[in-house]
């Protein structure tokens, strides 16, 4: 809002300026004609002629009820009572002068004139001649009309700062709730954004925002409906294939019991309880995935020791792979709230990622701050490229072609991480490690999400 405010703020000021530079721009490039010129420069000189009738006819009263050898005499003892110069010229020498047509006639005629012109942006020059009958004597007075820029900005910088002031205060009540309106949307791109699908904003708003509003309403319930549908899809297809595979389990029990004594179909008859076993597994994730989709009810966070949870884990996986013991790095305690099982289940999925690729080394990190509690494990496999990373995250996503076991997983592994962690109103992310391979990162506010 604020930066809303300054530059709609700054934009009314500069137009503002800009309009009175143009208005100024406008009146000195004006053309006029010397005689239009001449002809307003006039009509100025007799508007204060007729100003200064009054004065002018004292002064002369005054002047011409004395001897004229007396004049010069009188007009210095006047000198100290005006703020401004005065003084007797001969009228020859004004004449013989720079003047403008319309003063020179007036003095060459006798009478009172006036020349008024620019002395600074805000004062301007005015000179009055008084010529004495009977003599070729001018009183001559120069005025500078208009006052100076610094008393100016004084009279002016009161007003100037009120109606500043009540600009701001107008474009602030305009631009407010317009500003209002635009958070209350980035907030609710935002949470739906991070999986909350049923995030809406309300269309009170002016247009072209309630338009706004109304399409990203419109569009957020087409895609919480798909979402929903798409979940409800795949747990009902999870559901239905676990009756058949318990049934698969059972047969191929009772066949290998029946056909224990033949050894080629014993091994076959273990091959396909393994191909079962895997599809079991599968479905387990599928619908540990789904449980886990945006919107879903929140978990219940309890507090835990984030020691105890990786070390059980690592215990209860390193004998998948004996030849990588893991490496634990991390204080004897770390109490931090979490759901233990989907922590667990996160955990222990980075660690087995960690023993697929893995050539020889893998380090289990953990610790909890005042802020952010975090887990990562580092292999020295080979890697990850920076510009894939995000994609491990995805469901069904690998890096390699390869389903075989000799990989293993389904592609759910990193994806099921990647929701535990929304869950926990925090996020999984790969980066570079130090041994040489990838290094997984989990972290969420140690006390629960906001």
């Amino acid at each position: 809002m604020n930066n809303l405010f300054v530059r709609f703020y700054i934009g009314v000021v500069a137009a503002l300026v800009l309009a009175v530079i143009l208005v100024v721009v406008a009146a000195t490039s004006r053309r006029e004609t010397d005689a239009d010129r001449e002809a307003q420069a006039a009509r100025i000189a007799e508007h204060y002629v007729g100003l200064t009738h009054g004065n002018h006819w004292m002064m002369q009263e005054a002047l011409l009820a004395r001897p004229q050898a007396e004049w010069d005499a009188i007009v210095e003892r006047w000198r100290p009572q005006f703020r401004y110069p005065i003084a007797l010229q001969p009228a020859q020498a004004l004449l013989a002068g720079e003047l403008p047509p319309f003063v020179r006639e007036r003095l060459a005629a006798g009478e009172v004139a006036a020349w008024s012109r620019m002395a600074s942006p805000t004062s301007e020059r005015l000179t009055l001649y008084l010529p004495l009958a009977g003599s070729d004597r001018v009183l001559v007075q120069e005025l500078e009309l208009g006052p100076p820029v610094d008393v100016l900005l004084e009279l002016i910088g009161v007003d100037l700062v009120v109606l500043l002031a009540i600009l701001g205060v107008t474009i602030l009540a305009l631009t407010r709730p317009l500003a209002r309106h635009v958070n209350r949307l980035a907030d609710a791109a935002r949470a739906f954004g991070t999986g909350q699908l049923d995030a809406r904003v309300s269309p009170a708003a002016p247009e072209p925002i309630a338009r706004l509003a109304r399409t990203f309403n419109a569009m957020a319930e087409q895609i919480q409906r798909a979402s929903d549908e798409q979940q409800a899809t795949l747990q009902a297809i999870s559901h239905e294939l676990r009756t058949p595979i318990v049934r698969l389990h059972f047969a191929l029990e009772v066949a290998g019991a029946a056909l224990a004594e033949v050894p080629t179909a014993r091994d076959h008859f273990n091959e396909m309880a393994r191909d079962v076993g895997e599809i079991e597994a599968l479905v387990e994730e599928l619908l540990t995935y789904a449980r886990l989709q945006p919107g879903a009810p929140p978990l219940e966070l309890v507090p835990l020791d984030l020691a105890e949870i990786v070390h059980d884990v690592v215990h209860d996986l390193a004998p998948l792979a004996p030849a990588l013991a893991p490496v634990i790095e991390g204080p004897a305690s770390a109490t931090c709230v979490a759901h233990p099982r989907h922590l667990a289940r996160a955990v222990s999925n980075l660690l087995r990622n960690a023993q697929r690729h893995a050539r020889g080394q893998i380090r289990v990190r953990f610790g909890v701050t005042a802020t952010l509690a975090t887990v990562s494990v580092d292999d020295d496999g080979p890697g990850i490229p920076e510009e894939q990373r995000a994609r491990v995250f995805l469901p069904f996503e690998r890096l390699d072609a390869s389903r075989s076991r000799a990989t293993g997983g389904h592609g759910l592994g990193l994806a099921i991480v990647h929701r535990v962690m929304q869950a926990h109103g925090g996020s999984a992310r790969a980066e570079s490690s130090d041994l040489g391979g990838a290094r997984l990162v989990l972290s969420w506010p140690p006390h629960g999400s906001d």
